[in-house]
């Protein structure tokens, strides 16, 4: 097998098995900026061939005990002539019974309106038993788009775009559906003329359902997130949207009440956003995940929210601000692929010129002895968007709270079922690859688009020292050692093909030396996608940020939610950060996890109300009046927030004093 390493082509397999959750990313939807739906011609063909191979499969048996779906009897065959639609051939003599034949008169001493009208009436009726089947499909979805179109869109006018295409295509997806069923129906009835037609019909509604089911499912996505915004049950997913669109205003340079400098104007010009910060959120058995809206059927970003963590969502935040990077790594026009050059080109020099030297020369692929530096470069070609994410979202938008609930979060995640104490290896130490086929007969590895999670910690503290934060590095160095529990020496890759027994064995050593090659090349490399700006230019994690936080966090950890009145702006990711950090501290001063996870939700909920409510104020205040928010400038002259009261039982320890020992007091350093 002659193995090729091409960076330039790679299949888009974010939703390979076990690649969202247990790994804590997102998983971006690809699509058209509108579907490619069908032709009712295409539906019907389509829906009748995906009925027939059901029924071929029923009959060939699907082993012993299996169950069949249909009912082997049925006939379907292909059509020539669909009714309803120009005849593409001659009618065949069983499609002759698909014409109806009009009633003979009869001499009874009334004329025949009667047979007239009760005919009228029979086919009004048989017509609008496909409205009701059709009804029960998309009248919710209608419903959830028209509340959004009267009632968000007033108040967020940015929105109006992408609730009409979504109202569009739900309107052309229910034209399609109520087209074709009457169509495959008549063609099944023809084929089938001893079958009752109430059995014909739900194998009708069966294949069409399945056959249009990836369209609707995707725009369900966006009308449930409506849906569940109209319920008001879920604060959650607020908290989720106003995060996310703060993180959006920072990468954008564009902020409330903050007076763009020449600068910050010449940059906006440069960034091409498709369609900017407009953001749903809903909670599902899925995620967290994310649809960028440049790739989705709709002009907004979906985010997918876990139901699993409604009840912690603000200790969640700061992953979503690895989601929200997904989406400026789909939106902004040329930035993913010339990333992937960027990080390409850093690692090839910093092996040319002997900048990092690696234990062995070369990977073996197979019987294939490929260079280290070729495998380096491929690895992180094939993955950049999650190491993207980590560092561009995760630590340039929210700092060092962002390593302690990643590893926190995996460690979680790799120990559902047995728990955290009895699972020897919390964070993992594989992952697979895909073998494409190329012309010539060469052919291509494929690393799956998530770094196992002990490199990837690794490579979040090479960020984490090369913005400046050394010490909190280091933690995240030993926190990942602690947690893969036995730390392996090498990084293993199977093949997604269980008939292969192929593996890449990667030296853990080799993959750390090249963690800050990377990570420098993401955080200070000029890309033209950006106006020849570095991503560090425009989004970045200072001292003064987490000087910031950490005075929130001090509030959160005594139980108040009150925003300080003299540290000039505060954003929804400085709450983000605050609020992780506040649990990690809680839980390390001997709070029991759950209480202070309540007790922290509680107060990072009500304290991203008082920075929303601030931001509003700012927003809607006179364009005249001299207000102004930067980092380190004067307070906005709002009252801070108070506190929320815990719930019953959720009273925490009191404050250590100085030099008081670990006596069942709660401290206020995290670390």
């Amino acid at each position: 097998m002659t193995i090729v390493l091409d960076i330039t082509k790679r299949d888009k397999h974010e939703h390979k098995p076990g690649g969202c959750r247990p790994n804590m990313v997102i998983c971006p939807g690809y699509g058209d900026e509108n579907f490619n739906f069908p032709t009712v011609e295409e539906a019907v063909n389509r829906s009748l061939a995906r009925l027939g191979e059901k029924i071929a499969a029923d009959k060939g048996g699907k082993g012993k005990g299996a169950k069949p779906t249909t009912d082997a009897s049925l006939k379907v065959t292909d059509v020539g002539f669909i009714p309803g639609l120009p005849n593409k051939g001659s009618i065949s003599s069983q499609s002759a019974g698909l014409i109806p034949q009009l009633p003979r008169a009869r001499v009874s001493g009334v004329d025949a309106t009667l047979f007239s009208a009760a005919e009228g009436l029979r086919l009004m009726m048989d017509a609008g038993k496909y409205d009701a089947i059709v009804a029960e499909r998309f009248d919710d979805h209608a419903d959830k788009v028209t509340w959004a179109k009267s009632v968000i869109v007033p108040l967020k006018p940015r929105y109006l775009p992408a609730i009409e295409s979504l109202e569009q295509q739900l309107t052309k997806l229910r034209t399609l559906y109520l087209e074709t069923l009457p169509r495959v129906l008549s063609v099944l009835v023809a084929q089938n003329p001893n079958v009752p037609e109430g059995q014909l019909l739900q194998h009708a509604i069966q294949s069409l359902d399945e056959q249009l089911a990836q369209i609707l499912g995707v725009l369900r996505i966006w009308t449930d997130a409506f849906g569940q915004l109209r319920s008001g049950n879920y604060k959650q997913l607020e908290a989720v949207v106003f995060a996310v669109e703060q993180a959006f205003r920072l990468f954008e340079g564009l902020d409330f009440g903050i007076k763009l400098d020449a600068d910050v104007k010449e940059r906006l010009k440069t960034s091409k956003f498709h369609v900017g910060n407009v953001f749903v959120a809903r909670f599902s058995e899925h995620g967290p995940a994310t649809l960028p809206g440049t790739r989705g059927p709709v002009g907004a970003h979906a985010i997918e929210v876990p139901h699993d963590e409604r009840s912690i969502i603000t200790l969640m935040l700061v992953l979503y601000m690895h989601e929200f990077r997904h989406d400026i790594f789909a939106d902004v026009e040329g930035l993913g692929s010339e990333l992937t050059m960027v990080v390409a080109k850093a690692i090839a020099e910093a092996c040319e010129k002997q900048e990092i030297k690696f234990s062995q020369d070369t990977v073996r692929i197979d019987r294939t002895e490929v260079p280290t530096s070729n495998i380096m470069v491929k690895l992180f070609a094939d993955t950049i968007g999650e190491v993207d994410a980590d560092i561009s979202g995760g630590i340039l938008l929210s700092g060092p709270a962002y390593l302690y609930n990643m590893i926190s979060t995996f460690s979680a995640f790799n120990s559902k079922g047995d728990g955290v104490f009895k699972t020897p290896r919390l964070l993992r130490a594989g992952s697979y690859f895909s073998i494409n086929k190329l012309e010539n007969d060469q052919k291509t590895i494929e690393f799956w688009p998530h770094p196992p999670d002990y490199i990837r910690a690794y490579i979040v503290a090479a960020a984490l020292d090369e913005i400046g934060f050394p010490a909190e590095a280091t933690q995240c160095r030993l926190l990942a050692d602690q947690a893969v529990g036995e730390v392996p020496k090498f990084i293993t890759w199977r093949s997604d093909n269980p008939k292969s027994k192929v593996a890449i064995r990667i030296p853990v050593e080799d993959l750390k030396v090249v963690a800050p090659v990377v990570a420098k090349a993401l955080i200070r490399s000029p890309l033209a996608a950006l106006g020849g700006l570095a991503t560090v230019d425009i989004i970045n994690w200072t001292e003064r940020r987490q000087l910031k936080v950490d005075r929130l966090v001090d509030n959160l950890m005594n139980g108040s939610a009150a925003l300080p009145d003299d540290l000039g702006d505060i954003h929804a990711t400085y709450v983000a950060a605050a609020a992780s950090l506040a649990y990690w501290g809680l839980v390390k001063s001997g709070v029991p996890a759950m209480k202070a996870a309540r007790f922290v939700e509680a107060n990072s909920l009500a304290m991203l109300d008082a920075v929303r409510l601030r931001f509003e104020n700012i927003d809607s205040a006179d364009p005249d009046a001299q207000v102004e928010l930067t980092d380190g400038s004067e307070a906005a002259s709002e009252p801070s927030t108070g506190s929320v009261a815990p719930a019953a039982g959720d009273t925490l320890p009191p404050p250590c004093q100085p030099g008081q020992k670990d006596t069942g007091c709660r401290g206020g350093t995290v670390g």
